[in-house]
């Protein structure tokens, strides 16, 4: 049904009444758009927002800056310009937290989020100030979690022992993918700076499982991330843990098959977690030196992350002997 009917209802009658005069005026009032002909005005949209709960500055949120931001976010990730990101990420982190503050059920937000608390950590905190870099990990976690949470099959209390948080697994679905990996992703990190905890170091069974589940329905997400992360998990897992370098190996191989060369981040993970792990110094350095060397791809929708990876590989290059 035509939800305008009513308003063209009138419009009608007013050409009626028109047609009754004479003159050019008559005919001039009859063929101009009535007003009425036009979709709830201001006043009535504010009046529908407040009637299902939605302010002004809400709607703003969710219909104009989430797609700024998803923009924002995918010029930062094919940006050559680390500095940049890198000065700017303070900042950008408290707009996306007051953003958050105004919508609080808003999963796109979060996810951002999520993803700017990742990099943000990984490209700048992480091998200067662990602490700091942990904090972010922490609320890069928070976020994705409220965002998967929003599943309401995954609501559950996330502390419960292994076995039944394995049991949450099955319901998380395509569309849960993003957030399950970013929330991951920023778990696995805190848990590489925490070696020394076995409160910390318990927790990799659950991560590696929600990295499993969320690879089994979308394994080639960001170039095979969720590869990426299972296979630093088996890498720096102790074996008491389940830790196994052939399962670390294999998921790397996998989530390479997905990238090619076009990921350098892969590579630097598989250096920094697998190859270490088995005490190849030789290959170590081969790998990364690869990345260094690697041609830019100015076309590459992930050229920062490629910057960073290069940026850490010649960082973890000058640490050798004392890895070794």
């Amino acid at each position: 049904m035509d939800r305008y009917i009513p308003w063209r209802a009138a419009a009608r009658n007013l050409k009626l009444i028109a047609a009754r005069d004479s003159g050019e005026n008559a005919r001039v009032l009859a063929n101009r758009p009535s007003p009425l002909r036009f979709p709830l005005p201001p006043l009535a949209c504010a009046v529908l927002m407040a009637a299902f709960g939605c302010s002004p500055a809400k709607y703003s949120v969710g219909h104009v800056m989430v797609p700024v931001l998803d923009n924002a976010r995918d010029a930062a990730m094919a940006s050559n310009d680390l500095r940049t990101f890198q000065d700017g990420a303070a900042a950008n982190l408290f707009l996306l937290e007051g953003l958050i503050r105004t919508d609080p059920g808003n999963a796109a937000l979060r996810l951002n989020a999520s993803m700017f608390y990742f990099s943000y950590a990984f490209s700048s905190q992480e091998d200067v100030d662990p602490s700091y870099a942990s904090l972010l990990y922490l609320k890069g976690m928070e976020h994705g979690e409220i965002a998967l949470r929003k599943n309401k099959k995954l609501a559950g209390d996330w502390s419960v022992p292994f076995e039944e948080f394995e049991q949450y697994l099955p319901a998380l679905r395509a569309k849960d993918v993003p957030f399950a990996v970013w929330t991951a992703a920023n778990w696995a990190q805190f848990i590489s700076l925490h070696l020394d905890s076995t409160a910390v170091l318990r927790d990799i069974p659950k991560v590696t499982a929600l990295l499993e589940r969320a690879a089994e329905l979308d394994g080639a997400y960001f170039e095979g991330l969720p590869h990426v992360m299972i296979g630093s998990l088996h890498a720096f897992r102790p074996p008491m843990f389940g830790g196994s370098p052939e399962k670390s190996r294999a998921s790397f191989e996998q989530a390479f098959a997905i990238s090619g060369d076009s990921f350098l981040l892969s590579k630097y993970f598989y250096a920094r977690y697998y190859l270490y792990r088995i005490q190849d110094a030789e290959d170590f350095t081969r790998v990364l030196e690869s990345v260094g060397g690697a041609a830019p791809d100015d076309d590459n929708p992930y050229r920062l992350l490629n910057l960073i990876a290069r940026q850490k590989s010649a960082t973890l290059l000058g640490e050798i002997d004392a890895l070794f």
